[in-house]
């Protein structure tokens, strides 16, 4: 027989019986490193019950806890009658399997097939769900290098509390997650929530998360940022009762949240958007709402300090805070305004009956090498701000703010006390032609083809409206 074929087919067997010991290695030290960390938070404790590892599979319960009684009596939000014992707390059970081979989804040489799972047992004096399922299940395979697939779910569940008469409704969660590059991608859906009592209930249909990111469980326990992207979604919400005889309804709500790293520069990127498609309420009926905010150059160094301070301080009584966070800024504040901190609105516009609108605003702080004396110096912060913003809307919502303007300003007056509401509405809208003018004169606005729009600029503590300049008294001479 071939020597080489012989020495490379033991290798090869080799390989395969200590590869599973490996992964077991590595899949103890990632329970170990978010036990660690659990425990590093302030009011979570986490703790291994038990842990039994074999050379081709490990079975552990790790138990988490959050300490109430602490939190509360910290903040000082009165005595709770919970002791130790009752703080809440659920065990989770990991089973691995870890070769030397795994047959299956991912299947392949050096992974490991794993299972968590959160029974829920306490859960069920509340709740009712399939009683062969556990309140959460997480299943999946990784690699002995990295890579990881898996799925989630949350059985259907109901609830109801007879002393308040809630009703609860949940048709459970599924989500699938898959490695691809560097990136976990994750897709989630849900049917239905719906919560309900005598005059109030909530109704949520088509329930969506889908989102990547490139971190770990470890890093997201150490309050690490890292890229991100995630898009959650409900198709329909229905609140009825939300005042006496009136309803709510809320068509296609979407939230986007974006988190971009550069690790060179040590910044963080962070963008969040809310968008409502439909929007039908007492004294409201809006459409394409859109809010989005871009949060950028935050120092990830400052992150960490204020993530460390946080949990260090979360104990604190609440009349010590105001000292120690602004001892806290005082001591790591620059190397966050060094860095130039923008928060900007990149986008603000809705349609409503009365026209649409839609808006923007930048704002950065630029050229700071020093705090101030004082924190509340506003005119230091003012010669260091960078801000723009333009505001357009179309004639029939200028027209229907002013004619609003006009109705508080002659309700204001001792002469509008006899007038019905009629009379000072209609008064109010015949005076509309003529502020619009003034405003227009005054600078303050600009007409344009389809209605009007203002453009509001600061820089170098000096501000100026549609090119007017605007004195700031509280800016340095």
């Amino acid at each position: 027989m071939n020597k080489p074929i012989i020495i490379g087919a033991g290798v090869t067997l080799a390989a395969l019986g200590i590869t599973p010991y490996f992964i077991g290695n590595g899949i103890e030290q990632n329970v170990t490193d978010i036990v660690t960390e659990l425990n590093k938070q302030a009011v979570y404790s986490a703790n291994i019950k038990s842990y039994q590892k074999g050379w081709f599979s490990t079975t552990a319960e790790i138990e988490i806890g959050i300490d109430v009684n602490a939190l509360v009596a910290a903040q000082q939000m009165g005595n709770s009658n919970l002791s130790s014992e009752d703080n809440p707390s659920i065990t989770a059970t990991l089973v691995a399997h870890h070769g030397p081979l795994y047959f299956g989804n991912g299947q392949g040489i050096g992974r490991a097939h794993y299972t968590v799972s959160i029974n829920g047992d306490k859960l069920r004096e509340y709740a009712q769900w399939d009683a062969t399922k556990p309140a959460y299940v997480n299943e999946g395979v990784i690699g002995l290098f990295g890579g990881i697939s898996y799925t989630d779910e949350i059985p259907a569940m109901t609830a109801t509390d007879e002393e308040s008469g809630i009703n609860f409704l949940f048709s459970g969660y599924k989500g699938e997650a898959t490695t691809q590059g560097e990136e976990v991608v994750y897709k989630s859906t849900g049917e239905s929530l719906s919560i309900g009592a005598d005059e109030f209930s909530v109704n949520m249909k088509s329930l969506s998360v889908d989102m990547s990111y490139a971190g770990d469980l470890v890093r997201a326990v150490q309050g690490e940022l890292f890229d991100s992207k995630m898009t959650a979604s409900v198709a329909s919400i229905e609140v009825a009762g939300f005042e006496p005889g009136a309803n709510v309804a809320i068509d296609n709500l979407t939230l986007v949240a974006n988190t971009d790293i550069n690790n060179d520069e040590k910044t963080a990127n962070v963008y969040v958007e809310y968008a409502i498609e439909k929007l039908v309420g007492p004294e409201i009926d809006a459409s394409d709402m859109t809010l989005g905010v871009a949060i950028n150059n935050l120092s990830t160094d400052f992150l960490k300090a204020y993530q460390d301070f946080s949990n260090e301080s979360l104990m604190l009584p609440a009349d010590e805070m105001t000292a120690k966070m602004m001892a806290f800024f005082e001591d790591n504040a620059l190397s966050q305004l060094t860095a130039e901190p923008e928060i900007n609105i990149t986008k603000l516009s809705a349609t409503l009956p009365e026209g649409s609108f839609n808006a923007h605003a930048n704002t950065k702080l630029v050229g700071i090498t020093a705090l101030p004396e004082t924190m509340a110096d506003i005119g230091y912060w003012v010669t260091h701000l960078l801000a723009d913003a333009k505001v357009t809307a179309d004639k029939a919502f200028a027209e229907s703010v002013t004619s609003g303007y006009m109705v508080s300003q002659i309700m204001a007056s001792p002469q509008a006390q006899d007038m019905t509401q009629e009379e000072v509405e209609a008064a109010a809208k015949q005076q509309v032609p003529m502020m619009l003018d003034v405003f227009t004169q005054q600078g303050f606005i600009k007409e344009t083809e389809g209605g009007y729009e203002t453009v509001v600029e600061l820089k170098d503590g000096k501000a100026n409206i549609n090119g007017t300049p605007i004195p700031l008294p509280f800016a340095p001479q």
